[in-house]
């Protein structure tokens, strides 16, 4: 596998089921053969980044669309018997390898860096899982899994001893760290529309009854917004010096728990739309210095 667009990142942002525009995005993004050397994804962005590196359109599509179908996939029977409203285990563990399998062989041949952000629960701080330390797809799905896992929604993850909860809680657009990692371009991929400014989480008796025993954790949350709209104003600035290139939604017409396969859908080929109107901006803009 070849990367014909080096030094330049893709960030995917996070937002549970509005990642379907994302999956839209990407789809479009490898039928063109447009494949950039650094992926770096959040939450529901870093199950659209594995989609990407491993060049599967097809799997970027029915990991949002056609998942939601199946009754395995969400249901307050899950929520009740501690899995997760969304039923974490089939939609990272169950599904990698049974009902939507991932070519693990094409991720790893693959020579493009991926980054999946998590947030470690004892600390309360960003933690990057790196590809090239990753040596089998249940141990991906896992960490995808953490990556992905909605406080109070899902239950933490476990991995090697350690708890995690999702990347977007400290790091949800992480331009900077593209940046240090010494990528000179930047395609982003965000799921609300431009001009979102994110405000403070109001916290409530059981948020806090429930994460008490991680001080951090609530210290990050109570700062997330202060972070997102930071990493905004960032991207918002390097686009204007053509440092970044953004998609995004016009419109927001789903919702984080959509299940709809019929809205699904329709959200995905706009994902798709969106990203074949600007090919042409986008190729200008990785084609210049």
């Amino acid at each position: 596998m070849e990367q014909n667009k080096e030094k330049v990142s893709l960030i995917i942002e996070g937002g549970a089921m509005r990642g379907v525009f994302c999956a839209g995005v990407i789809s479009t993004l490898l039928r063109e053969q447009i494949y950039l050397d650094y992926v770096i994804g959040v939450s529901s962005g870093s199950a659209n980044g594995i989609n990407y590196v491993s060049q599967d359109p097809a799997r970027a599509r029915d990991s949002f669309v056609d998942i939601a179908a199946n009754p395995a996939f969400s249901g307050m029977k899950y929520f009740l018997n501690g899995q997760g409203y969304f039923n974490t285990k089939y939609i990272y563990e169950d599904a990698i390898t049974n009902d939507i399998p991932f070519r693990f062989d094409s991720f790893t041949q693959n020579p493009a860096t991926m980054k999946i952000v998590a947030t470690e629960m004892e600390t309360g701080k960003a933690v990057y899982f790196d590809k090239n330390e990753i040596a089998t797809s249940a141990e991906l799905a896992r960490k995808v899994r953490a990556s992905s896992t909605v406080p109070l929604v899902m239950p933490p993850t476990e991995i090697d001893g350690k708890y995690y909860l999702d990347g977007g809680i400290v790091d949800s657009l992480p331009i900077e760290k593209a940046i240090a990692d010494g990528n000179r371009k930047h395609v982003i991929i965000l799921t609300r529309p431009r001009g979102y400014i994110k405000e403070k989480q109001r916290f409530n008796a059981i948020i806090r009854r429930q994460l008490r025993a991680y001080p951090e954790i609530v210290a990050a949350i109570e700062q997330r917004h202060i972070n997102y709209n930071r990493s905004m104003a960032l991207i918002e600035q390097m686009e204007k010096e053509d440092k970044a290139f953004v998609f995004a939604p016009d419109q927001l017409s789903i919702g984080r728990m959509e299940r709809n396969v019929q809205r699904l859908e329709a959200y995905y080929q706009y994902g798709e739309r969106a990203a074949e109107r600007q090919l042409p901006a986008l190729q200008a803009f990785l084609s210049s210095r």
